[in-house]
């Protein structure tokens, strides 16, 4: 081995341990489905390097390398893994640079020895194209999936192996969906990945587009903006099969929608469809709109379904700012909602809900609490009416003060999310990091719609808050379409990336 493989092969390990050494757990409980009552966790393996690890590839590689640092793969060569060389717990690094066309993985790992698809530190690697994943137990991490010119009908990536996991991608301007999540992709995970603008089809294209008939899928501390209809679609069409189990953990997701010329705002997050559910959960996510157009979180369509969990979540804005029916039992806790012409709408009479501790930013005798039979009611009617909610409680028409999120990424030490609702209308902000950052530790933040330019803070870290401006970016524009403008969230509403300095 020459010594440059083998500081390749020191730098693969090292990034992979320091990568996942601080990663938080991440089960989350699966309900039982009706075959059973012993509930699960899904598994989240670390990867363990081997004496095979650290292959490489980059856009100037070829079919006739071997995988090392000085003579890498092309692209399609090394997913196709054409050698036979990587193997359960190897990683592939990809070198900075664009790799333009159609992929496809043909490897797999195991379960507690994925194979790592991995942009090379420092670098930014690009596909201009499609990744298409098969395989099970196949990581793909930090780099970047985009269309120069987004026509046909193609995903920028499709998911279809088991125990998946695509980590800190950045996917956007695809033709189709962002990312489709098939059934075949069961205990599979998107993580800390920021999916927008993608789609051309109108109310067709989404963020992200789920199915889920076997095992738990963990969608988990993504953010999804400016995608053409939805940014997270749970969904299936009649006679695709019961959905199970698609846990909807964390995220952040805004103004999706606001690009179609067709359909504005559609909604940031929906989970129901034509076949039944069960087993479903949306927890603590950061839903905005910047106006009043579009549902911003559904739960439920027309099945009629077993049950789901709705706790701790913020949404804020929309024509209806939370609609939701066609349950068998519901639990609906300690979630923030305003901002929206509606507060609440219900589909159907609930049969059987777990409605408490909810807060809501609206006139207490404004008509928006909706019931089944579509009658608008001030909060205290609508209690009465629906028996719901007893807990409940207006705290007002906006809040007060202005809220901070900070989200560390449980696989890469020093990067987080910062996410801020400014309701104080401050210019600027403080955000601690004192969970992500050690001090000495030199960092960078970038707003994340702005995620390849100049950062917006940066510096040592020295303790307790970082400033971080409030003023707004413009949203990117979609590449190779005419669109309508999406909204500029700042300075009410903005993401942050906090990434360390290279």
């Amino acid at each position: 081995m020459s010594l440059i493989h083998k500081l390749g092969f020191m730098l693969g390990t090292v990034a992979l341990l320091v990568g996942c050494s601080d990663a938080r757990s991440i089960s989350a409980p699966v309900v039982p489905d009706s075959t059973t009552q012993d509930s699960t966790v899904t598994s989240n393996p670390t990867p363990q390097p081997t004496v095979h690890a650290g292959h490489y590839a980059a856009p100037s590689g070829s079919s006739s390398g071997d995988g090392s640092m000085s003579h890498p793969w092309d692209l399609a060569t090394a997913m196709a893994n054409v050698a036979g060389k990587i193997q359960a717990g190897d990683t592939l690094w990809m070198r900075g640079g664009r790799y333009v066309g159609d992929f496809r993985t043909a490897v797999s790992g195991s379960s507690s020895r994925p194979v790592v698809f991995r942009q090379y530190p420092g670098e930014r690697a690009t596909i201009d194209g499609t990744l298409r994943a098969d395989g099970t137990d196949v990581w793909f991490w930090g780099f970047e999936v985009m269309r120069s010119v987004p026509t046909g009908r193609l995903p920028a990536v499709e998911s279809r192996g088991a125990r998946q996991k695509f980590i800190n991608l950045v996917i956007h301007d695809a033709a189709q969906q962002g990312i489709t999540f098939w059934d075949e992709a069961a205990d599979a995970e998107l993580y800390g990945n920021i999916v927008y603008n993608n789609g051309t089809h109108e109310n067709l294209d989404h963020g992200t587009y789920v199915h889920n008939i076997s095992g738990t899928k963990l969608i988990d501390d993504n953010v999804f903006f400016d995608n053409l209809a939805y940014g997270i679609h749970v969904y299936v069409k009649g006679g695709e099969g019961a959905q199970k189990n698609v846990h909807v953990v964390g995220n952040v997701s805004f103004n999706n929608g606001t690009i179609s010329n067709t359909y504005p705002a559609k909604g940031n997050l929906i989970i129901g469809g034509e076949d039944p559910g069960q087993g479903h959960q949306a927890i603590d996510n950061l839903l905005y709109f910047s106006g009043n157009d579009g549902v911003n979180l559904q739960l439920g369509y027309t099945a009629e379904n077993q049950d789901i969990v709705c706790k701790g979540n913020t949404v804020w804005g929309g024509s209806t700012a939370f609609m939701i029916g066609h349950w068998s039992s519901a639990v609906v806790q300690g979630n923030t909602i305003g901002g929206a012409s509606d507060v609440v709408s219900l589909m159907d009479a609930p049969s059987s809900y777990s409605w408490s501790g909810n807060t809501y930013y609206r006139s207490a005798t404004a008509a928006a609490w909706r019931d089944a039979s579509g009658s608008d009611l001030t909060l205290a009617n609508w209690q009465h009416a629906t028996g719901l909610g007893a807990s409940d409680h207006v705290e007002g028409t906006v809040p007060a003060t202005t809220q901070v999120f900070v989200k560390p990424n449980k696989y890469e030490a020093g990067r987080a999310y910062v996410v801020v609702y400014n309701w104080g209308h401050n210019s600027s902000v403080s955000a601690d990091l004192s969970g992500v950052l050690r001090s000495g530790q030199r960092y960078e933040v970038r707003n994340v719609q702005d995620i390849f330019g100049a950062p917006v803070a940066s510096g040592t870290y020295s303790g307790g808050g970082i400033t971080l401006p409030m003023h707004g970016v413009t949203p990117p524009a979609p590449i190779g379409r005419s669109t309508r403008t999406p909204p500029k969230t700042g300075p009410n509403f903005d993401t942050f990336v906090v990434t360390l300095a290279p």
